[in-house]
């Protein structure tokens, strides 16, 4: 399920994944090689995928270990492409269209939960929500933050559509998001700071789920499987 007036539904996949790329901004190639590494590393059997847009790093999904992928994202149209691109190599994949503002239900209970830049959209509280209901015991939950260091938020692409984006954008405090983590159960395993192209970085935090499950929240009725 979609929601009306948000800004992501309005800038094309081309527009976002150019800007994601420019020499400026670097953060395609960097998030690429994050999902190479903690894929990696944690070897999950399902992986979910929030704010999956395109299928940025999903090549490096190996079949024989992961059998269960989830994308989820609030653009029908993104999911389509990540579809055309993706679901003849990885046969388990599964594409939601879903608004995790709107909705925490539980698709699954995956051993690695994925939100590389999301929060920032979402807000911290809702990110966790759907996190947490949809991680199985001692999963791994890994989280990419924007830290601007006293940069505009917007690099300056000349890509005029996704300044769109920052109408909802905001900017997420580090330590309110590791208390807030940590108040809903998760575990700090680590994390990482990575320097971009201009100037800002990508902070990655490294959790893992609480012992016991949260209460779950059944079933997504209002969510489109594509």
């Amino acid at each position: 399920m979609t929601t009306t007036n948000n800004p992501w539904l309005d800038i094309p996949l081309g527009d976002y994944e150019r800007h994601m790329s420019h020499d400026l901004v670097g953060q395609a190639t960097l998030l690429n090689s994050l999902t190479k590494k903690y894929l990696d590393k944690i070897k999950p059997e399902t992986a979910v995928f929030l704010g999956i847009a395109g299928g940025n790093g999903l090549e490096h999904i190996d079949n024989n270990i992961t059998r269960t992928v989830y994308g989820v994202d609030i653009n029908p149209v993104y999911l389509d492409t990540a579809s055309a691109r993706y679901k003849q190599t990885i046969p388990s994949l599964q594409l939601i269209n879903l608004d995790i503002v709107k909705h925490s239900e539980t698709i699954c209970q995956a051993d690695f939960v994925w939100a590389a830049l999301v929060l920032e959209y979402t807000g911290i509280d809702n990110a966790l929500a759907f996190s947490a209901n949809n991680i199985r015991k001692d999963g791994h939950l890994v989280i990419s933050i924007q830290s601007n260091n006293n940069i505009q938020t917007i690099s300056p692409t000349g890509i005029e559509t996704v300044k769109k984006a920052g109408e909802i954008f905001s900017i997420i405090n580090p330590e309110e998001m590791q208390n807030a983590a940590a108040e809903a159960g998760f575990r700090l395993m680590g994390k990482e700071e990575n320097l971009l192209p201009n100037g800002k970085s990508i902070i990655t935090f490294h959790f893992k789920s609480p012992q016991a499950p949260p209460d779950l929240k059944p079933g997504i009725p209002s969510a489109q499987i594509l």
